[in-house]
This record gives C-alpha cells, sequence and structure tokens, in this order.
C-alpha cells in the first residue's frame, strides 16, 4: 500500500513537471512566484491537487447548491482526498491536541515516540525513529477549501461531503485536528490551521521574511527503520538568522483534504544531527530538531524530529 501511494505521489509529481494539471501547475507557479529560491519539496509536490479548472467549477457549484454530498465518492476519488473512515489517529495531531493542553498534561511516554526530551540532544544520546507515514492526500484548490466550513460545531454537516459517518475514525480524527486549530496558543506562540499550499507560504512570509533569505528545511520519513532506537552521533546547535525571530514548523494534521498546522514559539531552539540506527544494519540519516518551551509543563523543553511532510522554515545564514 505504501509502495502505491509513493508511486501516486510521484505520477502527480510528473504531471506538474509536464504542466498537463490545470489546478497544480498554478499551486506550483505560486509558489515559484513567492518563493522563487526555495525548492518544493517532493512531499510538497506530491500532494499538489489533480483537478482540472472544469472540475473545481463543478464542484464549487455543487458546494454552493449543498448538493456535494450525493457526490462525496466521486470528490473524493477526482480530487484525492482521505474519505477513508478507519483511518488511525496520527501521533502528531494527537500530540498538538494534548500540548494545548485539551486533554490533560503533555506526556511524552504517551506520545509514540514523537517527541523525546532535550538531555538526548548529545553525542550518545538516543532517540526513536517515529512512524510519520501516513496515506496523505491532496490539498484542494484555495477558492473551493474556503466553500467548506472548518470548525468543530459544523463538522456534522461537513462528513456527508465526504461520505464520513460521524461514529468513523476519520471524524474523531478531523475533531481532533479542529480542536487543535481552534485551541489557544500557548505563551509565546503564534499558529495558523490553513488549508491551501497559498495559505501557508503567505502565513510563512508574513512572519519570517518577505525576500530570498528563507531556507526550507525538510528529511523524508525513514519508514524503513521506524520505530527503531537511533543514536546521535554527531549535534550542532543552529540559530534562525540574525533577526532573531523562531523558525516555524509546518506539519500535516489529519483530514479529507491537506491541511498545514504551521506555528513558531519563542525560545525554539534549531539542531542538526546524524543519527545512526542501533541494529545490525547501521544505518545513517541526516536529522534536524526543534525544542520547544513548554509552559504548561514547568518550562520544560521539549523536542521533536522534522521529518517526512514536517516542514521548517527558518531565516538563514547563522550557524555555529
Amino acid at each position: 500500500m505504501r509502495l502505491f501511494l509513493e508511486l501516486f505521489g510521484v505520477m502527480i509529481m510528473m504531471q506538474v513537471i509536464a504542466g498537463t494539471n490545470e489546478v497544480a501547475e498554478m499551486q506550483l507557479n505560486f509558489w515559484r512566484e513567492k518563493l522563487p529560491s526555495v525548492q518544493v519539496p517532493d512531499s510538497v509536490a506530491a500532494s499538489m491537487s489533480p483537478l482540472t479548472q472544469e472540475e473545481v467549477n463543478m464542484f464549487a457549484k455543487m458546494m454552493k447548491d449543498g448538493d456535494l454530498r450525493s457526490h462525496a465518492t466521486q470528490f473524493c476519488i477526482s480530487a484525492n482526498l482521505l474519505c477513508n473512515q478507519s483511518v488511525d489517529v496520527v501521533p502528531f495531531s494527537d500530540s498538538v491536541f494534548i500540548h494545548h493542553g485539551l486533554d490533560g498534561e503533555l506526556n511524552l511516554d504517551e506520545m509514540n515516540d514523537i517527541f523525546f526530551s532535550a538531555n538526548e540532544l548529545r553525542e550518545g544520546g538516543q532517540i526513536t525513529l517515529p512512524d510519520l507515514y501516513s496515506p496523505w492526500k491532496a490539498f484542494l484548490p484555495r477558492n473551493l477549501s474556503q466553500l467548506i466550513p472548518f470548525a468543530t460545531v459544523a463538522l456534522s454537516d461537513v462528513l456527508p461531503s465526504f461520505g464520513i459517518s460521524e461514529r468513523s475514525k476519520m471524524a474523531l480524527n478531523m475533531n481532533i485536528t479542529l480542536s487543535s486549530c481552534e485551541a489557544k496558543p500557548q505563551p509565546g506562540e503564534i499558529y495558523t490551521c490553513t488549508a491551501s499550499i497559498e495559505g501557508m507560504i503567505e502565513f510563512v512570509l508574513s512572519n519570517l521574511a518577505s525576500d530570498d533569505n528563507l531556507e526550507l528545511v525538510s528529511h523524508p520519513a525513514p519508514t524503513v527503520d521506524s520505530g527503531k532506537k537511533a543514536r546521535v552521533k554527531k549535534v550542532v546547535q543552529r540559530l534562525s538568522g540574525p533577526s532573531n525571530r523562531p523558525p516555524m514548523a509546518c506539519h500535516r494534521f489529519v483530514y479529507p483534504y491537506g491541511v498545514f498546522y504551521c506555528h513558531s514559539i519563542n525560545g525554539t531552539s534549531i539542531f542538526s544531527m546524524e543519527l545512526e540506527v542501533l541494529d545490525n544494519k547501521g544505518n545513517n540519516y541526516n536529522a534536524t530538531a526543534l525544542c520547544h518551551p513548554n509552559a504548561r509543563n514547568n518550562g520544560s523543553n521539549f523536542c521533536h524530529l522534522i521529518l517526512g511532510d514536517t516542514l521548517l522554515w527558518l531565516i538563514k545564514d547563522k550557524h555555529y
């Protein structure tokens, strides 16, 4: 199944490169216009919309007429959406739900190895490589996503548009995503949830920079070694450029269409690492970790890796 999804992503990328996909080409052109010096990561290119402009117009009319639920299957297939009712909760969105204080205190032992202690950021420290692979689907064109209510109070009305029942696991996932997106930020944090690639780019630029000084850090998720312990062979702390503005991480959340949770927290630290998997194969990975102060947990830092579809934005040129 994973191989199929990866091949599907490659096919979407090939369509974009070949210019055969109208909406994906518009999304790509927006990126090129706003971020001319930043290469589009494979994970983002694979998530661009497969819709044609004709299909966009058709589904927009259905939404306005209140007729989309009668064509939910067609909508999900044509737009490459995640309408699987049995999909499990993805750990990171669940952990943010807890991190915002909506379900108790942050407990590192219960976060499926998404978070780890800052004490492990040293030579010889050990980190578990999380399984962040998820069957992500495409982002909707912004004009379509804006027609769909994005709020917990509207969830029961939205579910039929995707053929999803209220008692399904997917409905639970969507509720967790919406609750996280509606929570109050913790002290020193700014964040947004955006349901479009364009919205993510605009939010990043409005909070970090409007020129070509942005650096994008992303690392493919090591799905082969996920769940295994890795030893820190080398670690170097980085600074987020001359402005002292904290870096911004954008995480994918579970929803039928693409949703980015983008946030920055004052006091965040960045670390570049080389990791060695502790097994007989000894695979090595380059990795980046963020450590955030957690005001709701006695101010102690909690760290996570930048892996898979997570994007890290920072102002470049300051290393030590």
